[in-house]
């Protein structure tokens, strides 16, 4: 049975309506009461306006600014997107939309999809296809999904894309040539299904039902073994001080848990981060840059999407 404009509109108003900017009880019932009458695109508008007429607790939406960037996550195509995806989306479009009703001058959504890395290469190879074309049909699928919905996003990008490579490869150059690359072997937690290695805490040890013991990412749940790899290193140790000097603001980062989980964090030792996989391991990536360092190494890239 097809869906109608209104039901899309009363399903999208459900969703926002869990949104803390929703949180009083009055301002649920007055986007309720217009909620059967409009669009998806004017229930969200109108939602926010209804919102905007108490003051926002999360602090720093309500202030007149000249910018604003906001970033969903991007979003990784081993898989389908389904409803999180969608969930997470309307939370960035409501805040941007938001932004705009508060006249700041330059507001940006971005959004797009990561294409490269061990669980698409997996992933593409249980499909009988080619990474590259697996990533465009999951890709265009996410962007389709949040057309539909209405998400204002400014721009979509894909990691796959020639101009999110030449960023990456001129960034990597930038930090080779001031001396924030180099050469080094890295030995700790790592999780497969996270693609990432871990500190130690970040780490924690649990007991199966049959009694075994097992080392678990602590924001995942995913497994974690100990490993050992040669790869580039960031010198993420030499801005401690720095992202401790940053961090005074409490408001730097919120929630508060999460500006807390990085205090505790930067209260140890940084480590320096890998910004490399060996070709060994993730055959699909972007390639170091030739001139810099061998190319039998991929860059860990997604990073730069955000920026």
């Amino acid at each position: 049975m097809a869906v109608t404009t209104d039901r899309k509109a009363f399903g999208l108003w459900r969703v926002l309506s869990s949104l803390s900017l929703f949180a009083d009880d009055r301002c649920v019932k007055q986007c309720s009461g217009v909620q059967k009458s409009l669009s998806m695109n004017k229930v969200r508008t109108a939602s926010v306006q209804i919102a905007r007429k108490k003051e926002y607790s999360a602090g720093n939406f309500g202030n007149n600014q000249d910018n604003s960037f906001i970033t969903t996550p991007i979003f990784y195509v081993n898989a389908q997107p389904h409803i999180g995806h969608l969930y997470t989306a309307l939370l960035a479009d409501a805040a941007h939309r938001f932004q705009e009703l508060q006249c700041v001058e330059n507001t940006l959504l971005i959004t797009g999809t990561d294409e490269h890395g061990l669980k698409i290469q997996k992933a593409a190879a249980n499909a009988k296809i080619d990474p590259q074309t697996f990533c465009d049909q999951v890709s265009v699928k996410f962007k389709n999904l949040f057309d539909l919905a209405d998400i204002k996003y400014t721009d979509y990008i894909r990691t796959t894309e020639q101009r999110h490579r030449n960023a990456v490869e001129h960034f990597y150059q930038q930090l080779h040539k001031n001396g924030f690359i180099y050469q080094g072997s890295y030995d700790g937690w790592y999780c497969v299904s996270d693609e990432a290695f871990l500190t130690e805490s970040q780490v924690q040890e649990v007991k199966l039902p049959n009694g075994e013991t097992q080392h678990i990412s602590i924001e995942s749940g995913h497994q974690v073994e100990w490993s050992r790899e040669n790869n580039y290193m960031f010198k993420l140790s030499h801005f401690q001080n720095d992202l401790k000097y940053w961090l005074r603001d409490e408001n730097r980062v919120r929630p508060k848990r999460f500006h807390d989980q990085l205090q505790m964090w930067l209260s140890e030792e940084l480590p320096d981060l890998s910004v490399s996989r060996p070709r060994s391991r993730v055959a699909w990536g972007i390639p170091v840059p030739e001139n810099y360092i061998v190319k039998h190494y991929f860059i860990d890239k997604v990073y730069i999407n955000y920026l």
